[in-house]
């Protein structure tokens, strides 16, 4: 049954169904998710010249169930606008969080403090490692899909986010007034990931297929059977003229957009199922998780060039086990790069740790603790140093990342 590949506690019915799918996730192995973290605060301030530890921040956001996708909003979204005077953090930011529960909440985080609430008891409760953080209230929360959603993504250029649901289709929402504008069907199977350019909307699906749907209309453009499982990521590159495509089938594809031509097919060495893949922000490279627990970096830049250029990945040793983990889920991983002397990769574990990997050295720069189940859903802001996380059943937390003394101030410098 397709669905066994797919990830834990994805269908929000009921409690018979959720103990199946959790004898199929022992039985399977073969589960998608997505994930985020958080992170060791260190005492070692160091150089102050140098980047700041990144800490777990004070405030976190709470969904029912496993949280599958966070995004933070494109910078443009927010450019004029300004930290609350009584703000929970000196950042200007949007966090948009999808659940297996079937809501996205969108999450303000240069909001009034008044707008948190502080967990009852929280020393007493089941989550110890929550004590003492303020519960963020979202600002907005998106309802209406009629099973868990998977993937959530931001228009690159207007306040809307795009839902992808095993309800097997996808809207598109106001994410200031709640509105779900358009609704795209047309799928066969569950809809796993999604993402946005200008008017174009790309899906793919348990049904195998890639979709380009046109957003204003909601009519599906083209549909490319490109792969033979289950379609776990789809990227847009930097000018939308190509678009990749990562399935359990172990290939990477890559796109002309304009034709539906199929430019190049990358796969690493053994065939192991993709879980997630992502553009580099220049559009010369592009970044693949593997079932394997390694990820790995491509130069799709060069015509003809199939190159690896780069594996990152943790080892054991006979004290501990590796802190990078992904062998069942879709892990999602993500660049950031917006600190010219802080250029890192983030990627969740099944570990429930959040790990920083120098994109250069392909050391761990750092690793974020603060989850207590897998981190399949990670995100870093593309011009501050913000990274957002969220965590499966036993964790359903999103959680978020900064620099000690926050990036807010370091980014502005820099700019000017």
């Amino acid at each position: 049954m397709m669905s066994s590949y797919h990830h834990f506690d994805a269908h929000p019915s009921s409690d018979q169904q959720q103990q199946q799918q959790q004898q199929q996730q022992q039985s399977h192995h073969h589960h998608h998710h997505k994930k985020r973290s958080r992170s060791n605060a260190s005492d070692d301030h160091g150089d102050p010249s140098e980047p700041q530890k990144f800490v777990n921040l004070p405030f976190y956001g709470e969904h029912k169930r496993a949280v599958s996708s966070v995004k933070l909003a494109p910078a443009r979204l927010t450019k004029n606008r300004q930290p609350a005077p009584d703000s929970i953090s000196n950042m200007v930011a949007f966090c948009a969080s999808a659940s297996s529960d079937g809501t996205v909440k969108i999450f303000d985080l240069g909001a009034s403090a008044a707008t948190t609430t502080t967990p009852v008891d929280a020393t007493s409760s089941s989550s110890p490692q929550l004590s003492g953080k303020a519960l963020l209230n979202p600002v907005t929360t998106l309802v209406g899909h009629a099973r868990g959603i998977n993937d959530v993504a931001w228009s690159p250029d207007s306040p809307m986010v795009a839902t992808a649901s095993d309800d097997k289709t996808l809207r598109l929402w106001d994410a200031v007034t709640g509105d779900a504008l358009v609704e795209f069907r047309g799928h066969d199977n569950f809809v796993f990931c999604t993402q946005i350019y200008q008017n174009l909307l790309v899906s793919g699906s348990f049904d195998e297929t890639v979709k380009l749907w046109d957003v204003r209309s909601g009519e599906c453009v083209s549909t490319l059977p490109v792969h033979s499982d289950p379609v776990t990521a789809v990227s847009f590159n930097r000018d939308g003229t190509c678009l990749t495509s990562a399935s359990h089938d172990g290939l990477i594809r890559i796109w002309d957009v304009a034709t539906g031509e199929c430019l190049k097919t990358i796969f690493a060495a053994g065939n192991p199922p993709v879980s997630h893949v992502t553009y580099s922000p220049n559009g010369k490279y592009i970044l693949a998780g593997t079932l394997d627990s390694k990820l790995r970096l491509w130069n799709v830049g060069q015509r003809g060039s199939n190159k690896c250029t780069k594996t990152y990945e943790t080892f054991s040793s006979k004290d501990q086990e590796p802190l990078h983990v992904n062998n069942k889920y879709c892990i999602v991983s993500d660049f950031l790069t917006c600190r010219p002397d802080r250029q890192c990769i983030v990627t969740g574990s099944e570990t429930g740790k959040i790990i920083l990997y120098d994109i250069n050295s392909r050391k761990v720069h750092q690793v974020l603790e603060g989850h207590t189940d897998a981190v399949l859903a990670v995100d870093a802001h593309e011009s501050q140093e913000l990274i957002a996380s969220g965590g499966m059943t036993q964790d359903k937390t999103v959680q978020f990342w900064a620099p000690l003394g926050g990036s807010a101030g370091y980014t502005k410098r820099h700019k000017r």
